[in-house]
């Protein structure tokens, strides 16, 4: 059941419409079901027992990016992108979930399953996307422009502790799905950064996927043994801090297994004392003054805002304080580089058309910038804009891995943290 606090939050809008002016999806359709303000009313109704889950409906519920523009532009405070997802759980029993998401999240909540899954990928994958599969297209994204697996998973890379040359503190870090499986370079950048800023660094080898894609589909239950492990795990009070370098992983860490929780009426302790320390890579090395300790980088670069680091967790300055302290380099602001990049998880696969014209326009702000680079803090956003980058010489990167290209190697941290 939705709880009580979240059914009232229906009665608090007032129809103005700055949500729908502010949605990528109501600005490609142009119809008011679709738009935030049509979405609550449709629900208020429900709730109020005036109309029926119809499978319409459920389509309707579904075509969101869940990007949260419309809850941080309504001027009544109206908890939007929480009543959708709430509301995604109620019709998950009438529905269910089609068999390629059971199919997909029975991977993501087991650890064996996904090592399997991932050594399969390994082993075949490669081959047959080049030979048999060149032109497959995936929702949005033709299938050879996949980014390959990592040789290895990037946890099995590394001992569990990490350790700093001359350690001033201690830190976990949630690699993540994408991390681990495909973006290695990130991770190894992650970790040469906190190393360098004198952090010994725990990797737990059991960690599990965050949950997000299960969860956001409406499946809570089925996401719970994902949240739990997670919250045993980095429930550590020997650690000033919980590092992600993904936005969704942060978003899930932070904000959501917090809500998740209170809204099952589950003992939302474990959870907060988490959220507490979770901190982006990027809010965590504004912290220290490095810019002794960096050379420079002759690169144009502009920056894409995920909207799990942006809107959900508020984090828009430290980024590009990372990549504009780097000597030489040049940061360029990109037109609309708050705006979604369409990708939003299943919404490519589920929506490729609406999905397609969103990430069009956000690929021509990213042209039209002149970058050579264009940097962004969250896996499925550098998912969505490298596949539909392919054909551009623009690299797609994490904004830590040029930080980290850009840091000298010391045999002494040199760094000084500030008050942040």
């Amino acid at each position: 059941m939705i709880p009580a606090e979240l059914k009232e939050e229906v009665y608090n809008c007032i129809k103005c419409g700055l949500c729908m002016s502010s949605c990528p999806v109501y600005k490609q359709l142009n119809y008011e079901s679709v738009a935030p303000r049509g979405k609550v009313q449709l629900i208020k109704k429900i709730l109020e027992g005036k109309l029926e889950t119809t499978e319409n409906f459920h389509r309707i519920l579904f075509t969101c990016l869940l990007c949260e523009t419309c809850t941080v532009n309504c001027p009544s405070g109206l908890k939007v992108d929480r009543l959708m997802k709430a509301m995604r759980t109620e019709l998950l029993e009438k529905f269910g979930l089609p068999w390629q998401k059971k199919a997909l999240f029975s991977v993501l909540k087991n650890n064996r399953l996904l090592s399997v899954s991932i050594f399969l990928g390994q082993t075949f994958g490669e081959p047959l996307r080049q030979l048999l599969f060149k032109d497959t297209k995936v929702g949005t994204l033709t299938l050879v422009n996949l980014p390959s697996l990592n040789p290895k998973p990037l946890r099995s890379q590394y001992p569990e502790l990490v350790k700093a040359k001359k350690p001033v503190g201690r830190v976990l870090y949630f690699t993540g799905c994408a991390t681990n499986y495909l973006y290695e370079n990130v991770g190894h950048s992650v970790i040469k950064v906190l190393n360098g800023l004198g952090m010994d660094v725990i990797i737990p080898k059991d960690q599990r996927c965050c949950g997000l894609p299960i969860f956001m589909s409406g499946a809570r239950e089925m996401a719970l043994e994902n949240m739990r492990g997670n919250l045993a795990l980095f429930n550590r009070k020997d650690v000033e801090a919980v590092i992600v370098d993904c936005a969704t992983c942060g978003a899930a860490l932070k904000k959501e297994y917090v809500h998740i929780y209170a809204e099952m009426g589950v003992d939302t302790e474990e959870a907060q004392a988490v959220s507490d320390k979770v901190i982006d890579i990027s809010k965590f090395v504004a912290r220290f003054d490095i810019k002794d300790r960096l050379q420079g980088i002759r690169e144009r670069v502009t920056y894409h805002d995920p909207c799990h680091l942006l809107r959900t967790q508020g984090i828009r300055e430290e980024p590009r304080a990372m990549l504009t302290q780097i000597p030489e380099l040049q940061f360029v602001e990109m037109t609309g580089a708050d705006v979604c990049c369409g990708g939003g998880g299943s919404f490519q696969l589920e929506h490729p058309e609406i999905s397609s014209a969103i990430t069009t326009k956000k690929i021509n702000s990213i042209m039209a910038s002149g970058a050579d680079i264009v940097a962004t803090g969250c896996s499925g956003c550098r998912l969505q804009l490298s596949g539909n980058l392919s054909d551009k010489p623009i690299k797609v990167v994490h904004p830590v891995e040029l930080l980290a290209m850009a840091m000298r190697d010391d045999e002494s941290p040199g760094i000084s943290a500030s008050n942040q």
